[in-house]
């Protein structure tokens, strides 16, 4: 009994195995996450970063094309991807932690051209630009809107103002936010929020359920 004892007692003393590094990829999608200086940085990295470092976590953050960095998080144990949006479709196939942010989906349209929309109905028959393998665009098709995707969104900026599409979905805070940086600001004018969503850390299903549980009180932490 007593050999039992101290065998437990030292199990107790001894170092816990490394922790290892959670990979977590992310996308160019200002102002949430984006390069800058050669960092990754933005509203939501930022948030990232001090969840896991509130919850001694350690973790490693790539930038990679969207799709790559979704696939990456839904194939590999021990990987996240954020900010991804919270659908329906969605929910099963990660661990969630988040919200991280909120994002507001927006039609935009050319400014000398841009009445306002009372829904989406009213864009029957016109072709909205949308950004391949987002969930904005995804929601469009699914609804039966006629969407013309491109590889990345700020694209959709040229193509708007060269007629090839009527209207662009975005993000409240991305699509001005890639306009200014294209000089177009004064191009678009939004003229339908069409979705109210969040943005969370979305996790591959196999993470260990306490690391989630660190990282979601770490989170609820910082919103205190």
């Amino acid at each position: 009994m007593i050999r039992a004892c101290v065998f437990a007692g030292l199990a107790a003393l001894a170092p816990v195995a490394a922790m290892a590094d959670i990979l977590v990829t992310t996308e160019e999608y200002p102002p949430f996450n984006m390069t800058q200086d050669g960092k990754v940085t933005g509203i939501a990295t930022e948030l990232v970063k001090s969840m896991f470092e509130k919850a001694g976590v350690p973790y490693k953050i790539e930038v990679l094309p969207w799709n790559r960095a979704y696939q990456t998080a839904q194939t590999q144990k021990d990987a996240c991807v954020y900010s991804t949006t919270e659908t329906p479709e969605r929910k099963d196939l990660f661990q969630w932690v988040g919200p991280l942010v909120s994002n507001d989906w927006v039609l935009f349209a050319k400014a000398d051209n841009a009445a306002p929309l009372k829904s989406l109905d009213d864009t029957r028959g016109k072709v909205i630009g949308g950004y391949a393998g987002d969930a904005v665009a995804a929601y469009l098709e699914k609804g039966g809107y006629k969407v013309d995707s491109a590889p990345r969104d700020e694209l959709n900026i040229a193509k708007l103002a060269a007629g090839r599409i009527d209207f662009w979905a975005s993000g409240s805070e991305l699509g001005p936010y890639l306009a200014k940086n294209q000089g177009a600001a004064d191009l678009i004018k939004p003229v339908l929020t069409f979705n109210k969503t969040v943005m969370s850390l979305a996790c591959n299903k196999d993470t260990d359920m306490a690391v989630l549980a660190k990282l979601r009180a770490a989170l609820e932490g910082l919103r205190k």
